[in-house]
């Protein structure tokens, strides 16, 4: 692990001085925040840079966390200092858009409204077309919308990866590079599942002007017996085949998760970067069986050579 500091042009190494370390990342949370105590640290300032390296030497390709320093405290007594720092793309929920007009799928919309800021910012087609006038937003409440629009249409959930300041969008289980943990590397695993974001009634709207136009009802008749009605709407927006989209919907929103916290202890610099929003797969004990899971959780922290991270996990069957 490398713990660096840097204002403008210079470089501070802080590793050696790193009491604590530790950082965060969830489901529907843009940026990841890290937390870090530094003994008797030299003089830092807000909006100064940390960055911090899975390996050795500070490796733009092992950089898994890159952004600015939001808050900070001095212990008077000791001069050791507590600090918060949250990645790039915090920034894009302190600049807010103009009045802008959407007209085009929907991922193609976003990154061509966050890219005309100067970010480098990439995003995949979402695979819906949205036709629509928005107020003045902060450009994270902007992915929100449009995310969320794109999980309630397609049934797929997108998080942002960061190189450096490259932020990359990625549908859930997007990573390259996937971990891979074996049962005896577990300190804690507790399995379950939740009904918290199933729905067992799917109904889609479509509207002309303020009058509707048309709606289709889908149902799963022995779920609803099984664990009562759950009712979502979907507003069809440009989409024609309404009962399609129904029918689809219903599909993916009447799984129910099978979910695990797990406490993993490693050594593992590829592992060291991922994020919710990642797949990691678990090798179980009987040593053949390998599940995949989608991490929506992630609680890191980092000691002595070794991470040790608290994951909520996810898996739809």
């Amino acid at each position: 692990m490398k713990v660096i500091y840097g204002q403008d042009a210079s470089r501070v190494d802080l590793t050696k001085a790193t009491l604590e370390l530790s950082w965060t990342s969830s489901r529907g949370q843009i940026a990841q925040n890290a937390d870090i105590n530094i003994r008797q640290a030299p003089p830092l300032q807000s909006a100064g840079f940390l960055m911090l390296f899975s390996g050795f030497e500070p490796k733009e390709s092992m950089q898994f966390f890159h952004g600015p320093i939001v808050r900070f405290e001095r212990d008077e007594k000791t001069s050791d200092l507590s600090a918060t720092a949250y990645e790039l793309s915090w920034y894009l929920q302190k600049n807010e858009t103009s009045r802008i007009k959407l007209n085009g799928d929907a991922g193609r919309e976003l990154e061509r409204i966050v890219k005309a800021t100067g970010i480098q910012f990439s995003c995949p087609a979402f695979g819906f077309d949205i036709k629509e006038r928005l107020s003045s937003q902060s450009y994270a409440s902007l992915f929100t919308f449009l995310t969320e629009k794109a999980y309630e249409k397609t049934g797929k959930r997108y998080f942002i990866q960061h190189l450096r300041d490259k932020l990359t969008v990625l549908p859930e289980g997007g990573n390259k590079v996937v971990p891979m943990f074996q049962a005896s590397m577990l300190e804690k695993s507790s399995t379950g599942e939740s009904i918290e974001e199933v729905y067992t009634v799917v109904t889609v709207e479509k509207y002309k002007g303020d009058s509707l136009a048309s709606s289709v009802t889908k149902e799963n008749a022995g779920l609803i017996k099984q664990i009562g009605r759950m009712q979502k709407m979907i507003d069809a927006g440009e989409e024609k085949n309404i009962s399609s989209l129904a029918s689809k919907q219903l599909s993916e929103l009447s799984k129910i998760p099978k979910t695990r916290t797990i406490t993993v202890r490693h050594e593992d610099n590829n592992a060291a970067r991922l994020r919710a929003g990642w797949l990691i797969k678990i090798t179980e004990k009987d040593k053949k069986t390998v599940t995949d899971w989608i991490v929506t959780n992630c609680n890191a922290r980092w000691k002595g050579g070794q991470y040790t991270m608290d994951l909520q996990l996810e898996r739809r069957t």
